[in-house]
């Protein structure tokens, strides 16, 4: 086999919830994540030593500055070196949004370098290799839905909640997640349990979706809170930040309502996509071992899982 494409997913928070801060300096979180249905395109392909990174968007590295590119070194060292990797992004999710994309490119090309490598591994292998790269990667081995404790290390794998749709909204620029932590007030965080809403129907977690971290960001931008009133208002049945945002998402029960919301939000100027939520990982069929009589890996493809 010599390549591999596969599909990244972007992930919302539908709830994240700040504990307290540790003494090695990082955050106690508690976080339910969703996998949903906008992606990027990874190609990873062999080829002689060394590693190349190549990204269409301007937004986000190519070379040693891209987590994708840590990824397949990290996985060529711990298949004892030797070989080399030229991996292909086509950034559809937007850059520092909250949205974990470039988590997502980092976790398919790890998955993608299981297989062409060889190296078998299982998910809490290459969630252990993820979380050296960033604390929302090993995410990707346990979704589409998890709770995710500690840093965001501690993963526990769920059953997807009945589908849903959202509706994903960007305002158009980037924020530092570093920042919205150094800027959090550990004395005004709700800590909404992120557990008691695993499992309900959509209503239930419409009303239960949280983000301690939306207080910092909003306070900052103001178009946050523009936008969730603006989805509320087209009859999303709840409406929040993802991650460090900017990324809104609005909740819908159908899909209809998300279309039409969204095309009443066009004359905003924001950046829209409705899709819904997954119910499987596109990176299910990596882990643990190539499978066994796929032809891709017979015939080399590189078409997308």
């Amino acid at each position: 086999m010599k390549a591999v494409t596969l599909l990244a997913p972007a992930k919302i928070n539908l709830c994240l919830s700040v504990l307290g801060r540790r003494a090695d300096g990082y955050h106690e979180l508690e976080m339910l994540m969703q996998m949903v249905g906008l992606y990027d395109e990874v190609r990873v392909a062999l080829n002689g030593k060394g590693v190349t990174v190549l990204c269409n968007s301007a937004a986000a590295p190519s070379g040693e500055g891209n987590i994708a590119f840590k990824a397949a070194a990290a996985m060529i060292d711990a298949a004892g070196g030797g070989a080399g990797v030229t991996i292909e992004i086509r950034k559809n999710i937007p850059v520092a949004a909250g949205l974990g994309g470039g988590s997502s490119d980092a976790a398919a090309v790890l998955a993608a370098c299981n297989r062409l490598l060889k190296t078998g591994f299982n998910r809490e292998r290459l969630a252990e290799i993820g979380a050296r790269l960033g604390m929302d990667v090993p995410f990707f081995f346990y979704g589409p839905t998890a709770l995710a404790r500690g840093r965001g290390e501690l993963l526990t794998s769920l059953v997807p909640p009945p589908r849903f749709r959202v509706l994903l909204v960007n305002p158009g620029f980037e924020t530092s997640t570093a920042w919205v932590y150094k800027n959090l007030n550990l004395e005004l965080t709700k800590r909404g349990k992120c557990n008691k809403i695993t499992g309900l129907s959509v209503g239930r977690i419409a009303e239960g979706l949280h983000n301690d971290l939306e207080s910092v960001t909003a306070s900052a931008h103001s178009v946050i809170g523009r936008i969730e009133e603006a989805l509320l208002a087209e009859g999303a049945l709840g409406a929040r930040m993802s991650g460090s945002g900017p990324t809104v998402f609005g909740v819908f029960d159908t899909e209809a309502a998300c279309k039409t919301a969204a095309d009443r939000l066009r004359t905003q100027g924001w950046w829209l996509y409705p899709t819904e939520i997954l119910t499987e990982s596109p990176f299910a069929g990596y882990m643990d071992h190539p499978l066994q009589g796929d032809p891709r890996a017979e015939h080399g493809s590189d078409s997308p899982a």
